[in-house]
């Protein structure tokens, strides 16, 4: 007999599967940021420092992925906010901590990011970001810290989409819930 104050397993899991558009559009933002980031970052480390696409790379990444950082802390507050209380089996809790390590690489790379600008940045040419540390030693490490993270990172994605295939194989599409339509 299910209680009015206590809602069946299953509306308590069609909660759990449920995404608003805001979280599906933040979701595909995020999706094409990191993954241009992450594939043209770790591509352009195999030309020569002087090559233009480089150059144009190392230029226009810190800007496209600063802009991103508003539209990424919106994407985090949802998600934090979103009913961690209907997590109930082992499985929801693995997707929600997985989920949070994304979350958290995605911070550290973008913290690590700003604070290891070498020179000051030029958004759309209308803002200027500062460099905001000028220590050579503290810059270093902070490239380090950062290029140990975009692994990470990248690491965390490549889990993250092999999960989603092996839910698609066993007949579960998470991915048709982060569809407009799903």
């Amino acid at each position: 007999m299910t209680h009015l104050h206590s809602p069946s397993s299953a509306a308590i899991e069609g909660e759990a599967n449920v995404y608003s558009k805001p979280r599906i559009l933040l979701h595909w933002l995020s999706a094409a940021v990191i993954l241009w980031a992450t594939f043209s970052g770790f591509g352009v480390a195999l030309l020569d420092a002087n090559h233009p696409f480089r150059q144009w790379v190392e230029s226009f990444n810190p800007q496209i992925t600063s802009l991103f950082i508003p539209f990424f802390a919106w994407r985090l507050w949802l998600a934090i906010k979103a009913a961690p209380h209907l997590r109930h089996n082992t499985q929801e809790r693995l997707a929600s901590a997985a989920h949070m390590a994304l979350y958290a690489a995605i911070s550290g790379v973008l913290i690590t990011g700003i604070l290891m600008m070498t020179h000051p940045v030029t958004l759309i040419a209308l803002i200027t970001l500062p460099q905001l540390i000028h220590s050579n030693v503290a810059l270093l490490g902070l490239h380090q810290l950062h290029h140990v993270l975009c692994a990470v990172l990248a690491g965390l994605v490549a889990l993250h989409l092999a999960a989603v295939v092996m839910h698609q194989v066993r007949g579960k599409s998470v991915l048709g819930r982060m569809l407009p339509n799903g």
